[in-house]
């Protein structure tokens, strides 16, 4: 089976779970396949950052994200409890290695790694659910930030396949060798076609300024979210971070746009829309 048949495959069989998820009005079951996205992700983050380490080490680390996560989506509205769940997660990941330090010539990565896989995963990720909390639009916004990513995606992918060896500038060859710039140009008007389509659609209170200013930042914190987690396979050593979904490699090589685009959109629609 080729790549894209094992990609086409694998969205015929997740995409309509999560169209019934979003469009239940409890925003519980958005929270739910976030929340399992989540542990996945810290799961493949600590496998690969951690690698050579216990599987207590890497486990400990998925429990610190996923109660992070949970504080975060429960508690949204109360920054004191935000800002005490992660001063918890600094005490705890210091604390473990104080008296699970074994190597000490590594703590510090170690400590680092822990830290940062809950701030990269759960922290980023959780966004995308709490656009669904968001009310009324909630379930417009998950769209958008979805498809903002997906049609990204998709046009970079047959951008670069089918126009790119016309014009093969890569895009930042020593962290993605195979991305080039007309891919990442055809990523951002799938982008501005993901919120047209909205606009058109499904939130026609959006306006074209509204449309630009959610596609073009979007689309560069996805592609940045893109090659960010290139970096970090690379630097380790991995081509995947996964092996989870057919064609799709790991949850991280799923999610990484969405990452990084999730909560600007996030913060988008709190501050710069807010019609509801």
């Amino acid at each position: 089976m080729s790549n894209l048949a094992a990609r086409l495959l694998t969205a015929a069989v997740l995409v309509p779970v999560l169209i019934a998820a979003i469009h239940w009005s409890n925003p519980i079951a958005v929270w739910g396949i976030v929340f399992l996205a989540t542990f996945l992700g810290l799961r493949e983050y600590y496998n690969m950052t951690l690698a050579k380490e216990p599987v207590a080490e890497r486990g400990f680390g998925v429990v610190l994200g996923m109660g992070f996560a949970a504080a975060v989506y429960w508690y949204d509205g109360d920054a004191k409890v935000i800002l005490a769940a992660l001063v918890g997660v600094t005490f705890a990941a210091f604390l473990f290695y104080l008296f699970r330090y074994r190597n000490m010539d590594t703590v510090a990565v170690r400590v680092a790694q822990m830290i940062t896989g809950v701030l990269y995963v759960a922290l980023l990720l959780t966004f995308v659910a709490l656009l669904k909390k968001r009310g009324q639009d909630g379930a417009a916004w998950v769209y958008i930030t979805l498809t903002c990513t997906w049609f990204s995606d998709t046009t970079a992918y047959f951008a670069g396949r089918f126009i790119g060896p016309a014009w093969p500038k890569k895009l930042y060859e020593s962290v993605s060798p195979k991305k080039t710039v007309i891919g990442g140009l055809g990523g951002m008007v799938g982008s501005f076609g993901a919120l047209a389509l909205a606009k058109l659609w499904y939130l026609p209170s959006l306006t074209w300024i509204d449309c630009v200013l959610v596609a073009v930042p979007a689309n560069v914190l996805c592609q940045m979210g893109d090659l960010c987690e290139s970096m970090l396979k690379r630097s380790v050593g991995v081509k995947d971070s996964g092996a989870l979904l057919p064609g799709h490699g790991g949850m991280l090589d799923r999610i990484d746009a969405l990452l990084f685009c999730a909560p600007y959109i996030y913060f988008f629609a709190y501050w710069g829309y807010g019609r509801i």
